[in-house]
């Protein structure tokens, strides 16, 4: 990985993929990170807010930029971008309390319920940039059981190989009783927004749409998000 220099901060860059965007001051983005906060500041029912995945918290700028003041708590594998992170952000950037750690070991062994949990964990099989394994195996059901009853779960979603699209969405809704996905003009990825609870896919559009024009995120056109319906087994 290498990390560039930019205007307003730095991008942590992976062969050609952005991995992080970390700003210097709140604002947007005008990349996936401003979908993602916009997401958990728009469908949050509460103030506590978790992290799976971490990197150089792109998602920070963006939550703040938006009013999102609440303490985060986030969790990485490996903390080698957490220093850019401190330098460009710690000195705005609020309450961010961010552990080395395996997502899924972390949850099981908490207590605490979130009001929205962001999965952004990625992981690389035969060079491509993929959902790691835990991803689709017990984690879904992890960050379920640790939402609070209005929660929601925002998942980047990455193409996996030899999952279709549908079935790896349903794979990974499939602890929650509604999901919604946000397919990307810009993005391969799909963004994930699943919970026990959520408003009508036309509402949430709308009020999705509100946080990304009022972050001023070229993002705010750009994306359409529909209910999954998922097949009977």
């Amino acid at each position: 990985m290498r990390v560039v220099r930019t205007r307003h901060g730095a991008r942590v860059v992976q062969d050609g993929l952005i991995v992080s965007e970390v700003r210097d001051r709140p604002g947007p983005t005008h990349a996936l990170f401003d979908v993602l906060a916009a997401a958990v500041a728009a469908f949050a029912p509460g103030p506590r807010a978790a992290v799976l995945g971490f990197a150089a918290g792109g998602v920070v700028a963006p939550l703040r930029a938006l009013g999102f003041a609440h303490p985060l708590r986030a969790v990485d594998l490996d903390l080698w971008a957490v220093p850019l992170f401190e330098e460009l952000s710690r000195p705005w950037c609020g309450e961010v309390r961010i552990e080395a750690g395996d997502a899924l070991a972390w949850l099981t062994r908490g207590r605490a319920r979130y009001d929205a949990i962001l999965e952004d964990l990625s992981g690389r099989v035969a060079g491509e940039v993929t959902k790691p394994a835990v991803s689709l195996g017990p984690l879904p059901a992890a960050m379920a059981r640790r939402l609070t009853p209005r929660g929601v779960a925002v998942t980047n979603v990455l193409p996996v190989p030899g999952w279709p699209w549908r079935r790896l969405l349903e794979r990974l809704a499939a602890p929650h009783a509604a999901a919604q996905v946000l397919e990307l003009e810009h993005w391969e990825n799909r963004v994930l927004v699943a919970g026990a609870t959520l408003e009508p896919a036309r509402r949430a559009a709308a009020r999705l749409r509100r946080a990304l024009e009022a972050l001023g995120s070229r993002e705010a056109r750009a994306f359409r998000l529909r209910t999954l319906r998922r097949r009977l087994e």
